[in-house]
């Protein structure tokens, strides 16, 4: 092509047909810059498309990862709910009941569970994986990537969670100390031990056992409340997420 036009002009030259040939090359300049000009267009086309592409598969992780988390806060909330009522099972057995040869094996029993818990972790992957690829600005939704930075910024390990794994673990051990006794441990082990007899036990008018009882059911509601707040937060995530994945 580029030896067509070289003849071209050389015969203009050779012919003296200097207008002609003027004319002749500023069209073949124009037809230059054209295809330069449209070269960057498929260059700017085929970048946007790209980015495109990324920020679709980003933001198709990040909603699975925020589905996944809304899932696992369910089965969080899902495990105080039966803990709230274990607990408050507790109450009504020491309520209706001051011999601990009675309310101890229903408190022993409830204890397996209460004296658990569950703590919710967000599946921040995807999310990490764009910051880390430095990929947040592909998220063109100025008002989407605020939403995830707001999001994934939380301290879930903090405050009411933190507040559910120290008052657990401090009901457990009280609870071990002042009621455990030679019967229980036969029961729940098989051996026999020098502890206290059962008729000794006196959890059902001990005021401390009943402030951690308290203090427990008080954090872990509490704790539900805040991830159902969180999941409602997540949904409205979701809905902007919908709205910008084709």
């Amino acid at each position: 092509m580029i030896k067509f036009f070289r003849k071209i002009r050389q015969k203009l030259l050779s012919e003296n047909k200097l207008s002609k040939y003027l004319v002749y090359a500023f069209g073949e300049i124009i037809l230059v810059m054209i295809g330069i000009l449209l070269a960057f267009q498929v260059n700017s086309w085929q970048t946007k498309k790209t980015r495109l592409s990324k920020e679709q598969s980003y933001l198709k992780d990040i909603r699975e990862n925020l589905s996944d988390d809304i899932e696992t806060m369910n089965s969080v909330i899902d495990f105080n709910t039966n803990k709230s009522i274990l607990m408050d099972s507790i109450f009504i057995t020491l309520e209706l009941h001051d011999d601990p040869r009675i309310y101890m094996p229903d408190v022993i029993k409830y204890m397996f569970t209460v004296s658990l818990y569950q703590v919710f972790e967000p599946n921040r992957i995807a999310f990490d994986n764009m910051v880390s690829s430095e990929n947040i600005d592909l998220i063109t939704d100025k008002n989407l990537r605020a939403l995830l930075a707001t999001y994934y910024k939380k301290e879930f390990n903090s405050t009411t969670q933190e507040s559910v794994k120290q008052r657990t673990r401090q009901f457990a051990d009280y609870v071990a100390l002042e009621s455990f006794n030679k019967q229980s441990i036969k029961a729940l082990v098989g051996h026999n031990s020098s502890l206290m007899d059962i008729d000794k036990v006196s959890i059902h008018k001990d005021s401390k056992f009943y402030a951690y009882l308290f203090s427990i059911l008080m954090s872990t509601q509490s704790q539900s409340t805040t991830l159902k707040e969180v999941q409602a937060e997540i949904r409205t995530i979701i809905n902007h997420l919908d709205e910008q994945i084709e």
